[in-house]
């Protein structure tokens, strides 16, 4: 039986459809983007149920309990436990003359040597020509909130340093300084990666000069950050499909499977080199950073690697000012299927394995989290874990297509607003006196790894 061309060409265009809504029904069921764009646009009315049938729809309102079976735990195996007794709020209301409200709470933290106004940073988004678009209105939006922010690799060497190289991309210095602008005085802090190509344009070097920068060097408000590692693609390095023109332009700068000139399909993949490390290298890259740029922080990114605590007790004895550690659930701009599939720890067994280390309070270097976080639970469990922030990168991304600046505003003010909430339950008032005493666990095992309670035992 001979199939004609125009039905074997219509058979095949039906499959690339079904594939594109395949992905896109995978993806929005995999990921609470409703939860997030309504929150972007609503602001802080969003934490609280519909009124759309109010008040009859609050008699079906309840915890819940049902839910799709997951590859590997997340923090939502942890539950917040508020006790009846609260002798901290106690001494809130000897403060005040009042009875607390959860707006007394003190969210303010230092994170690697930045003041935030509460324990989140931007996190740090590369050069994918998405995340690049919008990062103008998530720089306008965290300064906003007063909150730390990232610029992540190959930003300046794809889409300029200081001019852009394509009127609808913002460059790299843009980036920076609508942020460091934006910010009220005492706030904020920009953490900037630099990749192996990066390097070879000299970009922190370029940054410690820049006199622009200069007066936010003086005030301390400058990092920069070494990428070891993603949560989606750990092991590798940046992955960007560019346009025929971008890729011909950069084909000096990157690796290509393919001469970029001699390929005639629109779209080329480009690979960035994820860099060598081993203990020598890394404790003398840190002590580099610390000679040649005394005026920055030094910040590193971790993926979900399987030798984390080896990791994290060098850059601990080298003092670096923070830590972050992205787990497998992380989101990307680029990464390969096989990598988000198989590649590194869910967060919650990343934690698991340098939990000694949470347990430390006077550390000097911050350790913060990342990886499918969004909400003020999410904070707040890290937190009472030891973790000293998170950073959320795929929800501002979401929050900004959905309402700009003012959406990632919007956004950040309903997790300050719900961390409040979380902690005050909690009978506390300043963050610093969380503690796993405030967590239990579904799971017997994670429970004994973390040293929480067991809530069933």
């Amino acid at each position: 039986m001979q199939v004609s061309r125009v039905t074997l060409r219509l058979f095949l265009s039906l499959h690339r459809l079904y594939s594109i809504f395949g992905d896109l029904h995978q993806i929005w069921r995999a990921y609470p983007f409703r939860e997030i764009i309504d929150r972007a646009r609503r602001g802080v009315e969003a934490i609280y149920p519909a009124d759309v049938l109010k008040p009859s729809i609050m008699t079906l309102k309840g915890a819940d309990i049902y839910s799709r079976a997951k590859q590997f735990a997340t923090l939502d195996e942890l539950l917040l436990l508020p006790p009846a007794f609260t002798p901290l709020r106690l001494k809130k209301m000897s403060e005040l003359l009042r009875e607390p409200l959860f707006s007394d709470v003190d969210l303010r933290h230092k994170i690697g040597g930045f003041n935030a106004a509460m324990p989140v940073m931007a996190a740090s988004m590369g050069s994918v020509h998405v995340a690049n678009k919008i990062s103008l209105e998530v720089a306008r939006g965290a300064a906003k909130l007063g909150i730390p922010m990232g610029v992540g690799e190959n930003v300046a060497t794809t889409w300029g340093y200081s001019r852009r190289v394509k009127a609808n991309q913002p460059c790299f210095k843009e980036r920076v300084m609508t942020y460091l602008e934006g910010l009220e005085e005492g706030y904020g802090g920009v953490a900037i990666q630099q990749s192996v190509e990066d390097a070879y344009n000299e970009l922190w070097n370029r940054v410690y000069s820049d006199p622009d920068i200069e007066p936010y060097l003086k005030k301390g408000m400058i990092g920069f950050e070494i990428k070891i590692g993603q949560g989606s693609k750990p092991g590798l390095g940046g992955e960007a499909r560019l346009t025929k023109e971008d890729a011909e332009r950069l084909r000096d700068k990157y690796h290509f499977s393919e001469d970029p000139r001699e390929v005639s399909r629109g779209v080329i993949e480009r690979h960035s080199a994820p860099g060598t490390y081993v203990p020598e290298i890394l404790r003398s890259m840190v002590r580099m950073m610390r000679n040649n740029y005394p005026r920055c922080r030094v910040w590193v990114k971790l993926g979900p690697f399987r030798d984390l605590p080896d990791v994290l007790n060098t850059l601990l004895d080298e003092g670096v000012d923070a830590v972050w550690i992205d787990g497998k659930e992380g989101g990307t701009g680029m990464s390969p299927y096989a990598s988000m599939r198989h590649l590194g720890l869910p967060l919650v067994a990343a934690l698991c394995s340098v939990s000694e280390f949470l347990k430390s309070r006077g550390r000097l270097t911050s350790i913060l989290a990342s990886g499918r976080l969004f909400d003020g639970g999410h904070l707040v469990k890290c937190l009472c874990l030891g973790l000293d922030g998170v950073a959320f990168g795929r929800p501002l991304a979401v929050a900004a297509w959905a309402g700009g600046a003012r959406g990632v505003e919007n956004y950040l003010r309903t997790v300050e607003v719900e961390a409040k909430m979380l902690v005050s339950a909690l009978g506390k008032y300043s963050i610093n006196d969380l503690s796993p005493e405030d967590l239990g666990c579904l799971d017997r095992d994670i429970a004994e790894r973390l040293g929480v309670r067991y809530v069933y035992s």
